[in-house]
């Protein structure tokens, strides 16, 4: 059964890039592993959903087939969803000495709500170093949008090369009616990310990598916002935002989601900007608006002249500087079938995702709008492969999930990335040449 597995979970190669105007010394090659393996106490807690099922794949079996299946792959980063606390020293005894080191983020805790998994992150060390563990914990208080124990983790590595890295990981919430909460979270995340690389950037920046479980399905608003970097939120009903469920009895979500001297940004632009700054643009605001009972759509789009950006207050929009692609584009090998990444019940859909920063760093479109008198120098990540994901069709043939072959009821994502950097320079010190991912 297993070689069968394996057989029809090839890599997928893509199509060679060419960057027309730059070339690089160094080229360094890694997998990266996205996994939900299914907590074992939300396993137990909802049991139902697993009734015909047989017992013995519901037991601690299936994690020896999660070992298995890891090793097969033998990625070099690991990010794993819904990780037991109980099994980390199980796997840091058992990864250890195959070079592994590892990170853990466990859920906060909540009066009333058991949780005991969370985020989990290996990584090879002799390939990378860990310079810094951003992990958060996604819970404020038990009031407003930050009120669930979701959590991510934000690593940033020194690759074999030298060159940097940044990989993050995180388990969204999977209420599908609020999507106001999922979107939320994920702007949280993005913001703790961009603090970690933008210090470091120079005009690129530092690539980025986000794995994990967002429970949203490709196209819809959540998704849309890591593709385009942008979501004007205002349109949609909580329970549109992650495309898995609708309602008629929802209302759309009001500008003004959250309130952004908690979370640290502004609701249109994840970057906060300096203190002073933004309580400048609160008071222009405010005497603009004094003594009306109604705030026109002319306020709402103002225009400051300290921020360049239209003030954020009531935008009702959400935006990120980081150029996202995924991993996966979602169809199949035949053009015509549809990816899934988890199956259970008849339930299947996709809602795991590797995410990779894909920057346009041409003189005339570099990243984040500066003006560049010279070629960028920033390091590029290419996607090179990555693993083909079972169809519905197949996982249906092979039994629901968890079973005798997978452990869990989510696949395992797989992608190989290029990483180069140190480009190469003609005598007048412009970046230059042609780059091919072959």
């Amino acid at each position: 059964m297993w070689n069968q597995h394996a057989l029809s979970r090839f890599w997928r190669h893509i199509s060679p890039a060419t960057i027309p105007w730059k070339r690089h010394n160094k080229k360094f090659e890694f997998s990266v592993v996205s996994y939900n393996i299914l907590s074992q106490l939300l396993l137990e807690n909802n049991s139902y959903l697993y009734r015909s099922i047989k017992n013995e794949y519901l037991k601690s079996q299936r994690f020896q087939q999660i070992i298995k299946e890891l090793e097969l792959y033998d990625p070099d980063i690991v990010c794993l969803q819904e990780f037991d606390h109980q099994i980390r020293a199980k796997f840091a005894s058992h990864f250890a000495p195959r070079g592994f080191e590892n990170i853990y983020q466990r859920k906060p805790h909540i009066p009333y709500q058991e949780k005991d998994d969370g985020c989990f992150m290996m990584y090879k060390r002799d390939k990378f170093k860990l310079i810094k563990n951003a992990s958060l914990g996604l819970y404020k208080d038990t009031e407003g949008l930050l009120d669930k124990p979701n959590c991510a983790q934000i690593a940033l590595f020194e690759c074999q090369d030298g060159s940097q890295l940044c990989v993050a990981n995180t388990h969204l919430l999977y209420n599908p009616r609020r999507g106001d909460i999922k979107l939320t979270q994920l702007s949280l995340i993005l913001h703790h990310i961009q603090q970690v690389v933008n210090p470091l950037q120079q005009c690129g920046g530092v690539p980025v990598i986000f794995c994990g479980d967002f429970n949203t399905v490709p196209n819809a608003p959540l998704y849309n916002l890591m593709k385009y970097g942008k979501l004007q939120y205002s349109e949609y009903t909580p329970d549109k935002i992650s495309g898995q469920k609708g309602s008629k009895k929802l209302h759309k979500v009001a500008p003004g989601l959250w309130d952004d001297r908690e979370m640290g940004f502004h609701e249109h632009g994840l970057i906060k900007r300096a203190e002073n700054e933004l309580l400048e643009c609160r008071e222009t605001y405010r005497s603009l608006t004094q003594g009306s009972s109604y705030v026109s759509q002319a306020y709402r789009d103002l225009q400051c002249s300290k921020c360049s950006d239209l003030y954020p207050y009531k935008s009702g929009s959400i935006s990120h500087n980081i150029n996202f692609r995924s991993a996966y584009d979602h169809i199949d090998c035949d053009g015509r079938t549809k990816e899934v990444t988890t199956y259970i019940q008849n339930d299947s859909r996709t809602v795991d995702y590797i995410w990779y920063s894909n920057h346009d760093n041409t003189p005339q479109n570099c990243a984040h709008g500066h003006s560049c008198d010279s070629y960028c120098s920033s390091p590029l990540l290419i996607l090179k492969s990555k693993r083909r994901l079972l169809t519905k069709p197949e996982l249906s043939n092979m039994g629901r999930l968890p079973n005798a072959i997978l452990g869990s009821d989510h696949q395992c994502l797989q992608a190989m990335f290029t990483l180069y950097s140190d480009p190469v320079q003609d005598s007048s010190g412009r970046t230059w040449g042609n780059l091919s991912t072959d």
